[in-house]
């Protein structure tokens, strides 16, 4: 309830304006009582002349049947039809991509610096490799040596560059001694097989071409005992070189790296689609 005084100006209900007001604080003061009136009051029962007619209308609404709803237009059907199926079609595409997968790698002619990437599906970028990448490389013809027969094991591994080709850097430890082995494999290595260049300096350095790749080799032990990895890295590229052999048949590994495009990988995943529905 909002009033005017005489000047013109309205009247407000704030807490300062009340205690200074006495025409609206009894305005105030009789809205209460109202409310308060009305709370405490019962409801009156409803008169029988009053149930008899919502009893009746009541039966009327029930007896008037209600209007159909329209049917949809032609143009909204063909909106929807077309919504459904461009929905049905993008997740169908979605799905084949996904279950197309990456192509697979080459494994044959292959000694060459892709490989890491190809085979371990890791940039040489100088990230850390794990145990089954370690071992995903060794299937593709990477050596990776660990030189257990020196009584070393594999501290860590890293995927790097060198010379802007990949290659495998692995750190390794007897527990006193370290040694490092970094692998490479040169696009044409057969060329410079059995070259070998070792430093004088300490620590004891060696460059080691083989018929799998180059090794650099870094270790504080001393030379005597050093170079006794050598003759390892020659035995295990030799039997890193024969699984290659082994499995570059003609029939075995395809000539040409499968396409990865998006239509070659969509239509590679709608394939295998159609191969499942058929089982």
């Amino acid at each position: 309830m909002t009033l005017q005084n005489p000047f013109g100006r309205r009247h407000h209900r704030g807490a300062g304006h009340l205690q200074s007001c006495g025409e609206c604080a009894a305005a105030v003061q009789r809205e209460r009582q109202y409310i308060r009136r009305l709370r405490e009051a019962s409801v009156p029962p409803a008169s029988d002349d009053l149930t008899a007619r919502l009893l009746a209308r009541t039966e009327l609404l029930a007896a008037t049947p209600s209007p159909s709803p329209g049917q949809p237009s032609a143009v909204r059907v063909l909106a929807l039809t077309a919504g459904g199926t461009a929905a049905a079609a993008g997740l169908l595409a979605v799905g084949a991509f996904a279950l197309a997968g990456d192509s697979l790698p080459l494994a044959g002619p292959a000694l060459n610096g892709n490989l890491l990437q190809q085979a371990a599906q890791v940039p040489a970028d100088g990230r850390e490799l794990t145990a089954p990448q370690l071992s995903a490389l060794r299937s593709e013809g990477w050596v990776c040596p660990e030189l257990e027969s020196l009584g070393f094991h594999v501290r860590s591994a890293n995927a790097i560059t060198v010379n802007g080709m990949p290659a495998v850097e692995l750190h390794l430890s007897d527990g006193q001694h370290y040694a490092t082995v970094v692998e490479q494999h040169p696009v044409d290595p057969a060329g410079n097989v059995g070259s070998l260049v070792v430093s004088k300096q300490a620590p004891w350095t060696a460059t080691y071409e083989t018929a799998a790749g180059r090794f650099t080799l870094e270790s504080d032990l001393p030379a005597e005992v050093a170079d006794d990895a050598l003759p390892v890295l020659q035995r295990l590229s030799a039997v890193a070189v024969e699984g290659i052999d082994a499995g570059t048949s003609p029939d075995a590994v395809p000539d040409t790296v499968q396409d990865d495009s998006p239509a070659a990988r969509l239509e590679r995943g709608i394939r295998k689609i159609g191969e499942l529905l058929t089982r």
